[in-house]
């Protein structure tokens, strides 16, 4: 299965549509035992909703990594979102990788806080996208 292939499909297990997020700074540090310093790194934010990203990297990242992810961008600064990654494709030049945010996978893991700020940056996405003419 090639890698377009690979991100249809997973695009059709998302629970809800993902947004584009252009102007969307995204942070990431990968959880490690090893991990003894600030270890913060910048990724391309690819596409977004409450649910899960997708983000470009240079390196691969495994299924079942544990990342944290902070955002800063218009109106909205979040930091420590625990997600999962789900999937890692070979892109062009680097790495595609698919994550699901934690809060929501348990009752224990609920945050409303979390929920949202990650509804509100899915509205903003949302919005811009809505305010964008099609072709």
């Amino acid at each position: 299965m090639g890698a377009d292939e690979n991100i249809e499909k997973q695009s059709n297990r998302r629970i809800k549509q993902r947004f584009p997020i252009p102007d969307l700074t995204v942070r990431l540090k990968q959880r490690s035992i090893f991990s003894l310093g600030n270890d913060w790194r910048t990724v391309e934010g690819l596409d977004f909703n409450r649910y899960g990203i997708a983000y470009s990297s240079k390196e691969p990242f495994k299924k079942g990594n544990r990342v944290y992810l902070s955002f800063r961008g218009p109106y909205i600064g979040l930091e420590n979102v625990a997600a999962q990654v789900v999937s890692c494709a070979r892109v062009e030049d680097g790495f595609r990788i698919g994550a699901v945010f934690l809060y929501w996978q348990s009752e224990e893991l609920y945050d409303v806080n979390i929920d949202n700020n990650l509804s509100r940056i899915e509205r903003i996405y949302h919005d811009q996208q809505a305010a964008v003419p099609s072709l």
